[in-house]
């Protein structure tokens, strides 16, 4: 089975080609040094929108970095698997969304949207484990 994502990440990106991980560098697009896929990204069990507070040390690290560097931005993409459905992937995204403001990152550096399964890391999804690859909230960082 191959995995290939939808976009590569800031330092590299480790995927599975055939049961081997390999490195790929990194950007959304090549040509576009200003936007960047944050390297960690969380996952959800079913239809759960919740976080999961095994969860927080990446929301606290992404704190850290957005408190370093005022510039950037983020965009963060709510996922699902299996199917269209957009209020579960945008609620996903609100709650992270609510997470960075009441740890102090301002509304206008933030935004945040549903994309229901329209960019899965694992298609066709045959397994449990491609569903839950799918099932996702990540980043995008723009500097």
């Amino acid at each position: 089975m191959i995995r290939l994502p939808i976009a590569t990440l800031l330092l590299c990106l480790t995927f599975q080609v055939t049961g081997q991980s390999e490195k790929l560098p990194a950007t959304l697009n090549p040509a576009d040094t200003s936007r960047f896929l944050y390297e960690h990204s969380m996952r959800y069990v079913g239809s759960s929108t919740s976080i999961d507070m095994n969860y927080r040390y990446i929301l606290e690290h992404l704190v850290e970095l957005l408190e370093k560097h005022p510039e950037w931005t983020v965009h963060i993409r709510g996922h699902v698997c299996c199917g269209p459905s957009e209020k579960i992937s945008t609620k996903r995204a609100k709650k992270v969304y609510q997470f960075l403001l009441k740890y102090g990152i301002e509304e206008p550096r933030l935004s945040y949207k549903g994309y229901s399964d329209f960019m899965p890391l694992v298609f066709p999804e045959k397994t449990e484990e491609d569903e839950e690859m799918n099932r996702r909230v990540d980043f995008v960082i723009h500097r």
